[in-house]
């Protein structure tokens, strides 16, 4: 029998808390709330709990406190735990290894993360009360117009230039869109009596249009599932972002105005996730499976002196120096790990790091023709993961900074992922 339970925690810090890895200043104020979405899933094989939360990441031992506390709460393991973070940009970032090498207190400046794991805990336990039996499942996908947009645009002589979330250069935002996965993805659950009692849905770009680091928002996401819950409030929304390294909303947003931004983008994500609610595949309920696949992360041999040396420098690269350093303290050979849940003719893949979006493509092209659809940013402890080819590419700055990756990690994914997807490449 597939049953599932929903729960919603308010994850907002105080005011004052830092922004990101900024440890100096605060945020001046809340625009909005923050909230982790929780989803635990049942069958005769087990209980299965995914997470979307509207922070910007969490990576290392960060992670795993949350993971484990949910994990705790819903009665099930780690393992088959999963959190994905939107990857809003005014919202915590919370790296502990790395923090302790930009502010001598870090520890201080996190103290409210432990509350925060206490009413997730808490939040999963209490909604195993609630769990309700699962009659249909349903997919669609929506191409969306004039949100998505490939960050990194060759100019005439091939270097790589950045087309940021809140684009000013016209002659950027007048490139082309770039390579992009347009289509926005929805799966949904109904319960016995017909009624749905949940969304998730799926859509490959960095999520801030307006974020300005002193203060706390959830973004656009957080504007389309309030609009969501206006639309249907019997139900729990979610919102995952994809695998987004390298798009942005740069070729669209507004330099200026970012409230605007927030209000036209989160109506576009809410419009596009309603016609796919209205055009969903109904099929019964299926059992649930969940898969992993795994492999050794490539990741770079880190010269710490170099990297303490641009810590003391600080030409606006502390932060990238740090995360590395603590990304090597941590696990300086991590393993990769691709979660998947599996039921029916839907697949839900949960990739960690910052993929670019030409993997979440790889992805969809080794099942063409049936519903899966990916979440990254679960557990960023990987940072950015280019194409090995970019690697050989001048400009941008997503190989050089905040990433711990070699090229060797592109052939080690597709093999990962084509063995999980039980497909042989190109079929």
């Amino acid at each position: 029998m597939f049953r599932l339970a929903t729960f919603k925690v308010d994850c907002t810090p105080p005011a004052g808390t830092v922004v990101g890895l900024n440890l100096k200043d605060g945020a001046e104020f809340i625009r909005d709330p923050l909230y982790l979405h929780g989803y635990i899933f049942s069958d005769n094989g087990g209980r299965y709990l995914i997470a979307s939360m509207d922070y910007c990441t969490l990576l290392h031992s960060a992670y795993e406190l949350l993971q484990t506390a949910l994990a705790e709460g819903a009665g099930t393991t780690p393992e088959r735990t999963v959190i994905h973070c939107i990857h809003q940009h005014d919202a915590p970032l919370i790296d502990f290894e790395a923090a302790k090498y930009i502010h001598p207190q870090a520890h201080l400046r996190f103290s409210w993360y432990s509350g925060i794991i206490d009413k997730c805990r808490q939040a999963a336990t209490t909604a195993l009360n609630d769990f309700v039996e699962i009659a249909e499942t349903g997919f669609s996908e929506y191409r969306l117009h004039g949100y998505a947009s490939n960050r990194r645009m060759p100019d005439k002589d091939g270097k790589i230039q950045v087309r940021f979330s809140r684009c000013a250069e016209q002659s950027l935002k007048d490139l082309p869109a770039g390579t992009i996965d347009p289509m926005l993805r929805t799966c949904a659950f109904k319960d016995i009596c017909g009624g749905i009692v949940a969304t998730m849905s799926f859509y490959a770009t960095h999520p801030q249009v307006a974020n300005t680091g002193n203060k706390f928002s959830a973004d656009a996401p957080g504007e389309a599932v309030r609009l969501l819950e206006e639309k249907i409030p019997d139900a729990t929304h979610a919102f995952f972002t994809g695998a987004g390294g390298n798009i942005t909303a740069g070729k669209y947003t507004s330099a200026d105005d970012l409230e605007g931004n927030i209000l036209k983008f989160g109506k576009k994500l809410a419009d596009g996730i309603l016609l796919n609610i209205k055009g969903m595949q109904w099929e019964p309920a299926a059992d649930i499976a969940w898969r992993q696949a795994s492999f050794p992360f490539p990741a770079v041999t880190v010269d710490r002196n170099k990297l303490l040396a641009m810590l003391q420098e600080d030409h606006g690269h502390a932060a990238s120096a740090a995360a590395l350093l603590g990304a090597d303290d941590f696990n300086p050979s991590p393993e990769y790990v691709i979660n998947m849940l599996h039921t029916g003719n839907i697949r839900l893949l949960f990739l960690p790091g910052e993929p670019f979006v030409e993997y979440q493509l790889y992805i969809q092209s080794l099942i063409p023709d049936e519903f899966v659809a990916v979440a990254a940013n679960c557990r960023d402890d990987f940072l950015y993961l280019p194409l090995a080819s970019s690697f050989n590419e001048t400009g941008g700055y997503e190989t050089e900074y905040f990433c711990r990756a070699t090229p060797e990690f592109e052939p080690g994914f597709k093999s990962a992922v084509t063995a999980l997807l039980d497909r042989q490449p190109g079929i």
